[in-house]
Formats: structure tokens, sequence, C-alpha cells
């Protein structure tokens, strides 16, 4: 159960004036006993020093005890007090309590503790039980006589008297004691209540500063301590919401950054991540916060490099390495600065560029110059050779020479073809191309495709089996790309099948919301290596045999750009020596792209 401020205030004030006043009871109480029996005493005792100098000397009467006990009922009867007349042997000689008949059986006083004070020092005194009474009493005893003691006179008095006396004194004082707690009580919960007002406004301040609303501010006029608190909590109210705002600039900056920044402890552990670090290796949010760190890499690489920065508290700048992340074998760029404060290292904050496609394009680059060098060297040494040969004399002999131009213009032609797919490639990859969409029957494109290859068909004695419905769904393509994808297809199928017994069977049907086209051929095949490969620019299984057919080795790769464009997907099945299946998937039209074309 929650308890309010001026509750635990009112509370503690209660305690407090509670245990005083108890504290006080008990030792006014104390101290009152002592003061009233002080007084008892010094009154009993007054009395004594009276009553002795009147019986400076024996009376004659005493002889008879009779009149001696007679005096001492007289005397107690005044004085309200019990009177003892006891001889130097100890006798009693008379008692106001007892009558003159049975003091003979009264037993021997001379060792009590006041008769022995009285005759030894003058005066004895002494508190206890009286077992001729009954009840527990106070004895004050002196000797009777100036220049020799004759008797001791003892007065006592019943400390039940005392104590009926002190009980009424004590009313008095617990009556007092209980108003004064009470009034203590209510001026104590009033001002517990004062001073928990303030407080309870600030505590109300300080939840919205908890919830993240620092718009509070505490209006209080004081000059006390409650009223430099007041004065803090709004300048550290201030403080906070500017570093609030400057923390969400940074963090908008921070999660901003392209490069994977991690920030990690001395003992290596990660506490701090920006999103693109989170992304490259595979981080959760949760993992990376400062109030628990120790979230580890596992590359080997990135954690050697952490060790050795903590080591030798030096940056690295710029390393290059290769690391496997959850996307894979990256190329980073690593920068690494440790944070030095008094000459220890409080961590080091790690700047991580993935270069990867910047390496690859260089790598792509490379390798396309190096294959585009390769392919336009073979066409221009053949055609430099016979166009040298005929200027050597070779152009007289008319048989040779038409051979030789023959060769010549099968070079260029394979020059033409180079040239003109490297530039379609180039402007497909640049995306510099405006594809003209519309809807489009996939069965029109691959009938107009089949037109163009009908002279190749027929030359090697192909058997060609067309599967296209005519109420197939319409795809949302480019016509002219699209046959430029039946073309290449079709074009290697028939390159590739033999002269004989090839077949090539074209195949349309819908998937979903795709539209999927097969080209099917019962050519040599493609070995299981070389299947990932088979997309890559230049890349060919059989160099020699592909050249020799005018193949470029840049078709498969424009289809698959081509392709990718119209947000489709191209796949390859095959097995060496039964044929191959190329598949194209292209999205089915949608209503509103079929009303758009109509």
């Amino acid at each position: 159960m929650k308890s309010s401020v001026s509750f635990r205030l009112g509370l503690v004030f209660g305690v407090v004036i509670f245990f005083t006043v108890a504290i006080s009871y008990v030792y006014l109480g104390g101290q009152l006993r002592t003061l009233f029996y002080d007084g008892i005493k010094n009154e009993i005792y007054k009395e004594l020093e009276l009553n002795r100098q009147l019986l400076d000397t024996r009376p004659e009467d005493w002889s008879d005890i009779r009149q001696s006990d007679q005096w001492a009922d007289d005397v107690g009867a005044a004085l309200e007090v019990r009177v003892t007349l006891i001889s130097l042997s100890g006798e009693v000689i008379g008692d106001s309590y007892i009558g003159a008949d049975r003091l003979s059986i009264v037993e021997n006083h001379i060792r009590r503790p006041e008769v022995q004070g009285a005759l030894t020092s003058g005066f004895g005194e002494s508190t206890r039980f009286s077992e001729t009474i009954g009840e527990q009493m106070l004895y004050v005893a002196v000797p009777l006589g100036t220049r020799e003691p004759y008797a001791v006179l003892r007065f006592a008095k019943p400390l039940h008297d005392i104590r009926l006396l002190e009980a009424e004194l004590r009313k008095g004082i617990e009556g007092a004691l209980f108003w004064s707690l009470l009034l203590s009580l209510v001026f104590g919960a009033m001002t517990a209540f004062l001073l928990a007002g303030p407080l309870r406004r600030i505590a109300a301040a300080a939840d919205h500063f908890v919830h993240g609303d620092f718009s509070a501010r505490l209006n209080i006029r004081r000059n006390d301590e409650i009223g430099q608190l007041a004065r803090a909590f709004n300048f550290m109210s201030e403080e906070m919401k500017r570093m609030n705002q400057q923390e969400e600039w940074f963090k908008a900056v921070f999660s901003s950054i392209r490069e994977a920044i991690i920030v990690t402890n001395p003992r290596g552990g990660i506490v701090l991540a920006n999103p693109a670090a989170c992304r490259l290796f595979g981080l959760e949010p949760g993992d990376v916060r400062p109030e628990r760190p120790g979230r580890r890499l596992t590359n080997p690489q990135l954690q050697e490099l952490f060790e050795r920065v903590n080591r030798s508290n030096a940056p690295v700048i710029k390393k290059e390495m290769q690391v496997m992340t959850e996307r894979g074998e990256r190329v980073l760029k690593t920068s690494a600065v440790p944070v030095i404060k008094d000459g220890y290292s409080e961590g080091t904050v790690f700047v991580l560029n993935d270069i990867t496609r910047l390496r690859t394009l260089e790598r792509i680059r490379r390798d396309f110059v190096s294959s585009v060098s390769h392919e336009l060297r073979t066409p221009l040494t053949s055609i430099r050779g016979y166009t040298e040969t005929l200027l050597e004399g070779a152009i007289d002999d008319r048989e040779h020479a038409m051979h030789f131009l023959s060769i010549i213009h099968k070079e260029s032609e394979q020059l033409t073809a180079l040239i003109n797919d490297v530039l379609d490639l180039s402007r497909i990859e640049s995306g510099r191309i405006e594809y003209r969409f519309e809807p489009l029957g996939v069965g029109d494109v691959v009938h107009a495709t089949v037109k163009l290859f009908r002279t190749a068909l027929d030359k090697k004695q192909i058997e060609l089996d067309l599967r296209i419905p005519d109420n197939l769904a319409k795809v949302f393509a480019d016509r002219n790309y699209l046959e430029i994808v039946v073309r290449n297809l079709l074009d290697n199928a028939i390159k590739y099948v033999t002269d004989t017994n090839g077949r090539i069977r074209i195949t349309a049907y819908a998937a979903g919301d795709m539209v999927k086209l097969e080209v099917e051929d019962n050519g040599a095949g493609i070995p299981r290596k070389d299947l990932d490969r088979i997309f890559e620019r230049f890349y060919r299984v059989d160099k020699a045999r592909s050249r020799d057919m005018g193949g470029t080795g840049l078709g498969l790769s424009i289809v698959k750009h081509i392709v990718l464009a119209h947000k489709g997907n191209v796949e390859v099945r095959s097995r060496l020596n039964l044929g191959s299946t190329f598949t194209v998937s292209l999205p089915a039209a949608s209503g509103d792209q079929l009303k758009q074309g109509a």
C-alpha cells in the first residue's frame, strides 16, 4: 500500500512525540517519587526533631509502660504516623499501632536498621515490610536524650499512603501530558501536511519528468531547503530537456549514418551499435543497451581486431578485411579509435564501412575490360591477318580472296554483334532505358520471335513444340525488350541442339499472380558447376564452340537484367547431355493495368 509523505511525516512526528512524552512521563514519575519520598522523609524527620527536643529528659511517668504507650498513641493520632518508643535494650515501650497489653510479646527491635542507625549516628531510616503491621513502611528513628540516650523514638508511615498521594499527583501529570501529546500530534500533523504540500507538487512534476514530459515547472517561492530543491529541479528539467533534444538529434544522425558503428567497453562487450551495424551483424537492439553490455561478435577477425586495439590503445585506420556476416562474406574497411581517459581505456569506437559492392564493381570492371579485350582480340586478329594476306597478293587469287573476305565479313559481324550487346547491356544496367510497359500476350511475342528464326529451325531440322494457351493471362511488359528475352533464349536453344534430332519446347502457363515462360531443349546441357555463373557477362560453358557459333557471352546476362527490370525472375535447370530449361517468371497484368492498356 502506497502511503503519502504527509502521512509518513505525521507518523514520524507522532512517534517522536509519543516517545518523548513517554520518556518524560517515566523520568518525571521517577523524579516525582524521589521528591515525594524525600519530602515525606524530611517532614517526618522534622517532627522527630521537634518531639526529641520535647523529650530531652525522660518523663517520670514513663516508668509505667502504659503511660509511655499512651504518649505514643496521642502523638501518632495527632501526626497520623506510627509512633514507636524503643528502650536501649530493644524492648518496645510504646507503639501507636499496638495496645499496651500486647507490647510484651512484640519482637525485640534492637537489630532494626533504623534503631542501629539512630544509636550509632543519631539518625536512622529504613524501608521494609512490617511483619507486625503487615504492610510496607518507611521508618525514621532518632535517639532521645541530649547527654545520654535513654530511648529511641521512631516514626513510621505506610508507603500505601505515599502511593495514594503519588497516584493522585500522577493523575494530574498524566492529564497534562495527554493534552500535551494530543496537541503536539495535531500540530505535528498540520506541520507535516504543510511540508508535504510542496513535496507533493515536486513529486508530481518528477512523475511527469520520469515519463519524458520536461515541461513541468515548480512555482515554489521559498528560500528554505524546499525552495532550493524546487529551483534545482527546474534547472535540471531545463538541462534534461536540452540534453533530450540533443540526444534525439544525435540518435537521428547516428541512425542515419550508412557506415556500421560499434562501441565496445574495455572487456570487448558491445555497448552501442547503430542500425547499420545491427543489420550487418544480425544484432538485436535489446542486445546493445548500455545498461547491460556483454554481447560479443562471433567473427574471429573482428574479435582479434577488437582485442588488438584494446591492448595497444592505438588507433587502426582503414584496415580492410573480409568478414562473414549475416549478409554473407563482406569486405569491410575498418577504423578503430580507443577512448582513453586518465591513461585508462574506457572502450573503443569502431567504424566499419561496407565496401563489398565497391570491390565487386571494381572486380566486375576489371573482368569486363579483360573479357571485352579478349573478345575483341580474336576477331580483330583474324581480320588483320586475312587483310594482310590479301594485301600481300592473295587478293589476285580470286578463289582464296573470296574465302578470306567471307571470314573477314563473318568476324566483322561478330564484332558488330558483340558491340551491340555491350551497348545494350550497358544501357540496361545503367537504368537509363525508358520501358514502355503495356499488357501483352506472351503467345503473340513468342510467335513473332519464332518467325524470325524459322530459317534457322528448318536448316537444323529442329522440332518446335509450342504450348501456349489462348486464354493465358497477359503480362505488363515492354514488347521490344520482351522479344529480346525470347529471342536470346530461343537463339541459345537453336545453337546448342544437334542437327539431326533437335527438339525445342516453348511452354507458357499461369502460376498464381505470375506468368511463366519455359524454353526447353534437348541440347548439350550445362554442367552443374556452371549453373550458378551462366548469367554472368562473357561466361561461356564451351568458349570455343560458343565463339564458332557467333555467341558473344552476353545474351543471358541481358535476359537477366531485362527480366529483373520487369520485376520478374529467370531460372535454369539443366543436365549435361540431356538439355536445358530456362524459366522466365513475369507478373501478370492487374485489372488497372489492363484498363490502362485498353
